[in-house]
């Protein structure tokens, strides 16, 4: 049984293996913008999101269910740590893919990155379709498939540095985003590959947009 912290803590909970999540409530928006605050950001303020990508291949992903929660997804991570439990009707896809997506996501991505820097931090991952307009976006984007993650390693220095890692070892995406505290990637989504990879130093507009190969990146992101 997950239980809620101590009073006071508004819509953050916490599993028994001591992962942060939140509720999808006003008190849980609040908490988690708290949290992404100290962690670097997550915003994506007015950042224009891809289109929809196809439903996801649910292949070998792990059947889950709401008792999967708190249990591995990958060598590194737990669904848990998506931030928002996945539930019908509450993200851009049904929870099962939400879930999926996560895993992938995790297992091709986010393993890699961990192993590479042990501090990772996820500042914002799963959002439901309410919190990501709470935070500016669309209400679509990849966050609400359970596709992307906000990443953070002590500021913009530790941001370039998961943004050139993922570039270096040849990771998957189809979305990688530097956005001054933090880098945003997803995988599965449906990015041109003309303007996969983007660049800002706000979080928010304006981005300069650059094809997957990242031609004509800035001489400190290479």
């Amino acid at each position: 049984m997950c239980t809620a912290t101590p009073p006071g803590q508004g819509g953050r909970k916490k599993t028994p293996s001591g992962v942060i999540y939140y509720d999808n409530t006003p008190a849980g928006y609040i908490a988690a913008t708290e949290d992404q605050k100290k962690t670097g950001g997550g915003g994506d303020k007015d950042r224009p999101d891809p289109p929809p990508a196809p439903p996801v291949d649910l292949t070998d992903c792990t059947a889950y269910t709401d008792a999967q929660w708190d249990t591995g997804c990958s060598k590194s991570f737990r669904f848990s740590q998506m931030k928002y439990k996945p539930v019908d009707g509450q993200g851009s896809c049904p929870a099962v893919e939400i879930a999926c997506n996560w895993q992938k996501l995790c297992q091709q991505v986010l393993d890699p990155l961990k192993a590479e820097f042990p501090a990772l931090n996820i500042n914002s991952g799963y959002r439901t379709r309410a919190f990501d307009k709470e935070l500016g976006g669309s209400g679509t984007g990849d966050h609400t498939w359970g596709r992307a993650a906000d990443l953070s390693l002590g500021g913009p220095e530790g941001a370039k540095k998961i943004f050139k890692f993922v570039r270096s070892a040849g990771l998957p995406f189809s979305q990688l985003l530097y956005e001054g505290n933090w880098t945003h990637v997803a995988l599965g989504g449906s990015s041109n590959a003309a303007s996969a990879i983007g660049v800002t130093r706000t979080g928010g507009n304006p981005f300069t947009w650059h094809a997957r190969s990242g031609g004509g990146l800035p001489s400190d992101l290479v």
